[in-house]
């Protein structure tokens, strides 16, 4: 990532979806709350490889995937291996996803977290003693309502970044 021409602003958006993703829920809440969250990463990661295929590549995904899995404590490789799959997906398809509505963006969104959060509950269920849960449509859902307002402030940001 060059920090010049945008740069710094793909990694800034990087490291905010990082801090959101680590953030816990405050402890008045209960704990299911936080399945409320969404995959902030899994967003950011579509935004920018739609948005600059030539700027955001498997390797970037991979490793903020490592970088998730360290902060996450989920087996080691679990993120990296979803991001750079969902990476190359769309890739292959982003010219597609660019003339979709939000609304039909954010069905692809809920397809991919809801492939992210299939897998993550995969690995757990087989290196821990977790359980299978249907809980893993919540952070799905909520990304995809979601998605709309981060696509909006994202494009807002690079538009306002193009033409200064």
């Amino acid at each position: 990532m060059n920090p010049t021409h945008g740069g710094w602003l793909i990694l800034l958006s990087v490291i905010v979806a990082l801090v959101l993703s680590v953030a816990h829920t405050p402890f008045d809440l209960p704990q299911w709350t936080d399945w409320l969250r969404p995959d902030w990463m899994v967003m950011v990661v579509f935004y920018w490889v739609m948005e600059l295929p030539q700027r955001f590549g498997l390797i970037t995904a991979w490793v903020l995937g490592l970088v998730v899995d360290a902060c996450l404590a989920d087996p080691l490789g679990v993120n990296g291996a979803c991001l750079a799959t969902l990476t190359y997906v769309t890739w292959s398809l982003y010219e597609r996803f660019r003339m979709y509505s939000l609304l039909q963006q954010g069905g692809v969104i809920f397809l991919m977290v809801l492939f992210t959060e299939s897998v993550r509950l995969s690995a757990h269920m087989l290196t821990r003693e977790a359980e299978f849960s249907g809980a893993i449509i919540f952070p799905a859902i909520i990304s995809m309502l979601v998605w709309p307002f981060l696509a909006g402030v994202l494009s807002r940001l690079s538009r306002s970044l193009v033409t200064a």
